[in-house]
């Protein structure tokens, strides 16, 4: 069982969440904080292994309270990030922080299981490389960590759409912040609009959203707007997502 501290504004999505996470069956949730304030006081309390944060608190920010974590002494703990923010900094924050997944609301649970499972066969990779005494890791060791804290199974294929590797001149945290960005908009959302929202350039952003559709992660419709000229629509195909 996976000591877990659930971190949460909202008390409701707290105890949804909570629910969550007994359900799998691998996780022991040992409290719930609704601030900033409460989540690292229980933090230095009750030493989970693992916290899901909320981004949007009403005391201080997940990102602030994520580096307090980071900060404090003694055996570092994991993170995920649940949070309806979308912003791009939050995102490279969050990601510079080591968050291992940001799930952004509102998800279903097959996405949220499918994440706790990948925890799951990592702090089993980490426990097994504990046990047989190995404290210095080699490259292939270390690989097979990152494989399964990304999604990956034992013998090193994706199991879900985790992460998606980039090609270059295109950047990590950018991809993972587009594609929060569409799977926000289920119906779709263009170029120029996904450019407005994260601040960037279109053509950066039709650049990120024409690879996740050579990916097979997003698809193309055509939308006609008045003077009857098809405007490109890209829409999220790869994960679900609760309406």
């Amino acid at each position: 069982m996976i000591p877990t501290l659930v971190v949460d504004d909202d008390h409701e999505v707290a105890g949804i969440h909570t629910g969550f996470l007994l359900a799998h069956g691998a996780f022991d949730v040992v409290g719930a904080a609704h601030t900033g304030a409460r989540a690292l006081e229980l933090a230095d309390e009750l030493r989970p292994r693992l916290v899901l944060l909320d981004i949007h608190l009403p005391d201080m920010t997940g990102i602030d309270v994520l580096r307090a974590l980071r900060n404090r002494p003694g055996e570092p703990l994991d993170v995920i990030a649940i949070t309806a923010a979308r912003e791009l900094d939050t995102v490279r924050a969050a990601v510079a922080g080591g968050v291992l997944h940001y799930l952004v609301k509102p998800f279903n649970a097959a996405v949220l299981n499918q994440r706790l499972d990948h925890y799951v066969a990592y702090r089993r990779e980490l426990d097994a490389h504990a046990v047989d005494g190995s404290a210095a890791l080699d490259q292939g060791r270390i690989d097979q960590l990152l494989r399964t804290t990304a999604g990956a199974g034992a013998g090193g294929a994706p199991s879900g759409p985790v992460t998606v590797a980039t090609p270059k001149g295109l950047s990590a945290p950018t991809l993972d912040a587009v594609m929060l960005d569409l799977r926000g908009h289920g119906r779709g959302t263009s170029a120029s609009d996904v450019a407005d929202r994260l601040g960037m350039a279109r053509v950066s952003a039709r650049r990120y959203l024409e690879f996740l559709v050579s990916r097979g992660q997003a698809r193309i419709v055509p939308q006609y707007g008045s003077a009857g000229r098809p405007e490109k629509f890209y829409v999220w195909t790869d994960g679900g997502r609760a309406g």
